[in-house]
């Protein structure tokens, strides 16, 4: 819960708690893709040489996804600002993973840069959690 003077600051001013819920609609949304067509989805992950594999590597992921807006939609839902801070902050390293893994399955090199940025995106979101922590306690 947010505590300090300020602890009925409305969470919905922050930037950040905003872009955690991009976050998790975006996570939800891949997982609904991912299953609804799996070698697409493949594809659009960047391992194209994969798309007419066993699609188990999709299911984790969707699992995956799933899970991770679940609990990001349940950390702005509970106004656990802090945790979701350091839950975007240690998150970064599943896109830096992910393109780590299309680089080296030689994907194309504009999907490997749209990974980076989902890190990039989830460390501002991280800084801007903590700049509201910072302002309201």
């Amino acid at each position: 819960m947010i505590d300090g003077p300020n602890k009925n600051a409305s969470i919905w001013r922050s930037a950040g708690v905003w872009m955690a819920i991009l976050i998790a609609a975006f996570m939800v949304l891949n997982a609904w893709r991912s299953v609804s067509d799996p070698a697409a989805f493949v594809a659009y992950f960047g391992l194209p040489k994969a798309a007419n594999s066993d699609p188990a590597f999709v299911y984790v992921y969707a699992s995956r996804a799933f899970f991770l807006g679940a609990i990001t939609a349940v950390l702005v839902w509970r106004r656990q600002l802090i945790a979701l801070k350091y839950f975007a902050l240690v998150a970064i390293v599943l896109p830096l993973c992910d393109a780590f893994q299309v680089y080296a399955a030689e994907g194309f090199s504009s999907i490997v840069v749209r990974h980076l940025l989902v890190a990039v995106f989830l460390a501002v979101t991280a800084a801007l959690l903590h700049h509201r922590e910072q302002k309201y306690g």
